[in-house]
């Protein structure tokens, strides 16, 4: 702890009065001592300064650092955010086949007849969904490339055609014309109505994990 300290001139005291101020400002000084008596003559108090401002400029650069590193983290916050909410520029391959990656893959693409597992939500074109692999908490098992799914789905994971390959870890849209989806058959018709109507363009938020 230091201190702020003033002496009077030399003299002999009849009586010492003491007067401690507390905190008295921000320079760091803790407390302000000083002296007097009531002689007539003394000379002007001589005002000594035991100041630390090493300490101060540590405390700054710590403040300062911690700011810069919150300004940051939310200056990332808000890049990631809009990221998200931009909207996914879709390209069209000769096939009719639309595609637009969310997040590229860090791993290996599919080969051909692989067995691999993929998440994906279905919608119809005016939004619904029609079916959610995520909703069931288990991803699709299939072997890409040999007809098990419809064939959008071969061309969106595999490529071709003016699409490239997904890799492992990455997310794509896919949007799927009629003849690369259910076709004129429609899917899941029951008594004249069905959750895939003939017809119908396709949506697919696809998450391709990895080989099975």
């Amino acid at each position: 702890m230091s201190s702020l300290a003033f002496s009077v001139g030399n003299f002999s005291p009849r009586k010492l009065n003491t007067l401690v101020l507390k905190n008295v400002n921000t320079t760091g000084v803790s407390f302000i001592e000083f002296s007097s008596n009531h002689q007539e003559s003394w000379s002007p108090p001589q005002l000594q300064l035991n100041e630390k401002p090493t300490l101060f400029r540590r405390r700054e650069a710590v403040g300062l650092s911690c700011c810069f590193g919150l300004l940051d983290v939310l200056l990332q916050q808000q890049n990631a955010a809009a990221i998200e909410a931009a909207p996914c520029q879709l390209t069209v391959a000769p096939s009719g086949l639309a595609f637009c990656d969310t997040v590229v893959g860090t791993g290996p693409e599919a080969t051909k007849g692989q067995l691999i597992k993929a998440h994906y939500v279905g919608k119809l074109e005016n939004g619904t969904v029609f079916d959610s692999s995520y909703n069931r908490g288990k991803p699709l098992t299939f072997r890409v490339g040999v007809g098990e799914v419809i064939k959008g789905w071969d061309q969106g994971i595999l490529g071709g055609d003016g699409v490239p390959a997904m890799l492992a870890g990455g997310k794509r849209i896919l949007k799927l014309p009629p003849e690369l989806g259910y076709g004129m058959r429609g899917a899941g018709c029951r008594g004249g109505s069905c959750i895939i109507p003939p017809d119908s363009v396709l949506l697919f938020d696809v998450e391709f994990i990895g080989k099975a």
